[in-house]
């Protein structure tokens, strides 16, 4: 019902209209809408058209046919409205197109810079081999973001020549250039691709003391692919992080270790296991199990800390996936590392239908929707894997469609029809209905009076501070959410648990481990504000599932654009956001005028 609705506002007389008619038919997947979207991409109005061109792309429709909606425009136009989510389509016939926009001489010098970025975008994110050749040129590019996409892209698409032309963005001035650089280098060596090249050692010890923590840490992790005999002081250098080092640099430096083989990691990884930081003992789990250290696995298996048995229970399930192993760990009583478990068995489907109807109906009584959503997929997987279970099963998710809680009921409807297709005489389907809400219709109206204004927060951290203005007009109920958290002090002596450099800072979770939350869920509020650097976003484990999680980008993402919640940006402290490493503290989050 929703699509001819919106269909019909495609050609309303308001911009306004128009533009979230285009935005909103994107979200609704459904491909149906792909012909009116196609008519709506030659509007008279550019942002419609664009909105339109995005939605097809989402909607899984054709790039070429959708140059084809723009050939009433002028060309230049056709590529203003085509080339900025170029990124999303398929097919390979984008790469020609963005290779076409890339330098194109009929637009002004400043929409030129724009596209031409945006090109670059498209030909780096999830990149296809033909892509390989043009990406070559763009590792000096003007763009530090260009130089930065082209060396990220290259290292899944490149081949062992593109190594030396990554080597000199070592040097690059712009801190995501060098770490895209580390990351692509380790990654073209880990897939055998290439052996390490020795001019790489040196400089890659030289940054273990970059004053920038990022590029720290990723240089901590590149040096796993220099074997140690071949590197010089390189491991030696890591080995002492190993051994004095603090937090998520330390724990790096332990599995960069035991990756590479190196004689000193079982020692050193013992000490770790006992040390006072649950970071560094989770990371010792991980490393442990690449050592193959079945004694320290168990014993962290024991740790107190449920952010230490999750990395320790998948190490054990590597190692030894048997049912046994799974039964164990099943027993686990906190929700984060049976859920571990359970997307464990999403991918080894061995623990028969009746094991999986206990984790199940635990699952759907625990605080968060990870462990349960984890549950839904290994169900499916074990219907694939033993057909002789799959009524079975069928019959345990239509139980599970009966839980209070929407988001899971629509999961649980979901796999249900993925595995009964076609209701069978005499069988009824589970019904989803409506989502259930405490609040009636005043209650709304309240909300948009106290959210009508943005609001602005700064976040007090060890590092400084920086202040977010949040949108509130346009996501609501998120704004109250968060300015509600903030007012009880919720976020106070929090943690960024979640710091991937050149990506996202993460906080919000009372747990520090990414499984915790308040008690409860906020729906989603996609609007159209795009993921630029310092944009502020909710964290999710699936649609509908935000509550006190969230993060804040270090890099344009537009890959992120209309599927999360982005309800403000980062107004003042910028330079704090590249300071702040895992585990830093949150001291306080106030509202200002």
């Amino acid at each position: 019902h929703g699509r001819s609705v919106l269909e019909s506002l495609l050609s309303d007389e308001a911009l306004a209209v128009r533009r979230a008619a285009a935005f909103a038919l994107g979200e609704l997947e459904d491909a149906a809408a792909i012909p009116a979207l196609f008519r709506a991409a030659a509007d008279p109005d550019r942002e419609t058209g664009m909105l339109a061109i995005e939605a097809v792309a989402k909607l899984g429709g054709d790039v070429v046919e959708a140059g084809v909606a723009l050939e009433p425009l002028p060309e230049p136009e056709r590529w203003r409205r085509l080339v900025p989510y170029l990124f999303r389509f398929r097919q390979e016939a984008k790469v020609a197109l963005a290779v076409a926009a890339l330098d194109r001489k009929d637009l002004e010098p400043s929409e030129r810079a724009t596209l031409h970025a945006r090109a670059a975008f498209a030909l780096a994110r999830d990149p296809l081999p033909a892509a390989a050749e043009p990406l070559r040129p763009l590792l000096t590019d003007s763009d530090p973001w260009v130089r930065s996409l082209a060396a990220r892209a290259l290292g899944q698409v490149g081949a062992a020549e593109d190594l030396a032309r990554l080597r000199p963005l070592l040097e690059d001035a712009h801190l995501g250039v060098v770490i895209q650089a580390l990351r692509a280098g380790q990654r073209l060596i880990a897939e055998g691709k290439s052996a390490a090249p020795a001019d790489w050692a040196p400089r890659i010890e030289e940054l273990l003391t970059d004053s920038r923590s990022g590029v720290r840490l990723a240089a901590i992790e590149a040096a796993a692919s220099w074997p140690a005999q071949a590197n010089g002081t390189l491991a030696d250098s890591v080995a002492g992080i190993a051994e004095s080092g603090t937090g998520r640099e330390r724990g790096a430096a332990l599995l960069s270790l035991a990756a590479n083989g190196d004689g000193r990691a079982g020692a050193l990884v013992e000490k770790a296991a006992g040390a006072e930081d649950a970071d560094v003992r989770a990371r010792a789990a991980e490393a442990a199990g690449k050592l193959g250290r079945a004694d320290l696995v168990a014993r962290l298996l024991a740790d107190p800390s449920p952010e230490v048995r999750s990395p320790a229970a998948e190490a054990r399930l590597a190692a030894a996936g048997d049912l046994a192993t799974v039964e164990a760990l099943l027993e686990d009583p906190d929700e984060g590392v049976r859920g571990t478990v359970l997307g464990w068995l999403g991918d080894h489907p061995i623990a028969s239908a009746d094991r999986l109807a206990v984790a199940l109906g635990q699952a759907l009584g625990d605080r968060s929707e990870e462990a349960a959503l984890a549950a839904f997929q290994a169900v499916l997987a074990r219907a694939e894997a033993a057909p002789e279970e799959r009524a079975r099963l069928v019959s345990d998710l239509a139980k599970a469609a009966r839980t209070p809680r929407y988001v899971l009921r629509r999961e649980a409807v979901a796999a249900w029809k993925k595995l009964a297709g076609e209701p069978k005489r005499g069988e009824e389907a589970p019904e989803l209905g409506a989502a259930q809400t405490s609040r009636a219709p005043e209650g709304y109206r309240e909300i948009i009076q106290r959210t009508w204004n943005p609001k602005t927060f700064e976040i007090q951290t060890q590092r400084g501070a920086f202040r977010i203005r949040l949108g509130c007009r346009h996501e609501p109920l998120t704004c109250l959410n968060f300015a509600q958290l903030a007012s009880s002090g919720y976020f106070d002596g929090l943690v960024f648990h979640r710091v991937v450099p050149d990506f996202v800072i993460q906080g919000g979770d009372p747990r520090g481990d990414g499984v915790g939350g308040p008690g409860w869920a906020i729906r989603d509020e996609i609007g159209r504000l795009r993921y630029e650097r310092g944009i502020v976003g909710m964290a999710l484990a699936g649609p509908d599932t935000g509550g006190s999680q969230f993060f804040v980008t270090l890099s344009p993402q537009p890959h992120l654009d209309g599927g999360y919640t982005a309800f403000g940006r980062v107004i003042s402290g910028d330079d704090v956001l590249d300071q702040i490493r895992a585990d830093d503290r949150i001291e306080k989050v106030v509202e200002v005028p």
